[in-house]
């Protein structure tokens, strides 16, 4: 039935073309006639197996051409059928061709199409579907699944890169909390002992004390970034004049810049920004008490500047420190990278201090950067908008 079928496709084609009536008539009943509207009367007949060699194996019959009074086809008639034969074998044979060409120009770049999603499921997201052809929308089909291919290979990566950071923050978290949970352990073992000394309890004590400290800042600084990274609200920008409040961070550090003998100065004129106070504030804070914290030799500097740039005002903390090594400098923005981790937990540090204010500034749609040279000294330093009312006066 199926190649009956294929046959009688292909005498309507012919017939379309040529404007005849073809009938094939088997010996076993069964007729396949070209649909044709018109009545013809007269006619021929051919042996069908010369056109059709896919029906060897069915009854024997006969090809039989209708045509009317056409002269085209008397002559056809006159001449015999080798004519009418050769006639209807180009006709077939340019069917065939036509069939042929749609088939490779339409069907082959669909199937590679096919066969390269097929290996990019299976995980081969560098694929990309390449195809030579110049049906614009099977390109255009090809183009449209590359760039979703490209979407879903950035996106797999994001997540990938996501999930191992996730991974690496767990770690460190857990680390971090294991330390100090395990020293105050140790310390409160340490007490239940009836031979301690009354200078050998307090000193338990007072270290006790100072991994709950510890804890705390850690939790605090946590909660701090997530805050930061996840509610956009905590930012709430205002103008305030950053002389006055340099001024408040420098006394409220100023007991620890006399207790290492460090001359912090922050002299500067009044200017008018546009931030949030608060959040600069933290900005500040840690940044100066990195610099005093890491500035070991005595009679070091500590010295806070800003100055304008354009429409904005840059603010630079300088000190005369150890300095940073540069192959550290891309990191120290990181969670929880220290670059001396055993000396940094020793001062109570988190290691999440600049990565604090790195979230802060670039809530502020601002950057934090650093120059720093090893047994020299570090300078970050970042920008702040003026305040509106500011340029407008300053314009006038």
């Amino acid at each position: 039935a199926r190649t009956l079928t294929d046959v009688q496709t292909q005498l309507d084609m012919v017939s379309g073309i040529s404007g005849i009536q073809i009938v094939l008539e088997l010996s076993n009943g069964n007729v396949v006639r070209s649909r044709n509207s018109q009545k013809f009367s007269k006619g021929t007949s051919i042996s069908y197996k010369v056109l059709f060699p896919q029906l060897s194996g069915y009854p024997k019959g006969n090809l039989k051409v209708y045509y009317g009074n056409s002269v085209f086809f008397h002559e056809v008639n006159r001449n015999g059928n080798y004519i009418l034969l050769f006639a209807i074998l180009i006709s077939i044979t340019f069917v065939w061709l036509a069939s042929w060409l749609a088939s490779h120009k339409i069907t082959q770049p669909l199937q590679k199409i096919i066969l390269t999603a097929r290996r990019i499921n299976a995980g081969h997201l560098d694929e990309e579907i390449r195809i030579d052809t110049q049906a614009a929308e099977i390109q255009d089909l090809a183009d449209s699944l590359n760039l979703m291919s490209r979407r879903f290979r950035l996106d797999i990566l994001e997540l990938k890169r996501l999930t191992r950071f996730q991974n690496e923050f767990i770690g460190n978290v857990s680390h971090e909390v294991r330390n100090p949970i395990f020293s105050i352990g140790g310390y409160l073992e340490a007490l239940a002992s009836d031979n301690l000394t009354p200078k050998m309890r307090q000193m338990y004590v007072g270290k006790g004390l100072n991994n709950v400290q510890r804890l705390n800042s850690l939790f605090s600084d946590l909660l701090e970034i997530a805050r930061l990274e996840y509610r956009e609200e905590t930012i709430k920008p205002d103008q305030f004049d950053l002389k006055s409040l340099l001024e408040e961070v420098a006394d409220e550090l100023d007991y620890l810049a006399k207790e290492k003998n460090i001359d912090l100065v922050v002299d500067n004129e009044h200017q008018q920004v546009f931030a949030d106070r608060s959040r600069i504030r933290q900005v500040l804070m840690n940044l100066i008490h990195n610099a005093l914290k890491y500035t070991d030799n005595a009679n070091g500097t500590v010295r806070v500047r800003y100055r304008r740039n354009g429409n904005k005002v840059r603010v630079e903390v300088m000190d005369t420190g150890r300095g940073i090594a540069e192959e550290h400098l891309d990191r120290v923005f990181e969670r929880f990278y220290r670059v001396d981790a055993a000396r940094s937990r020793a001062m109570g540090g988190t290691g999440l201090g600049l990565s604090i204010v790195k979230q802060i500034l670039n809530a502020h749609g601002e950057n934090i950067h650093v120059e720093s040279t090893e047994g020299r000294g570090s300078r970050f330093w970042f920008e702040l908008p003026i305040s509106a009312s500011v340029s407008s006066a300053n314009s006038i």
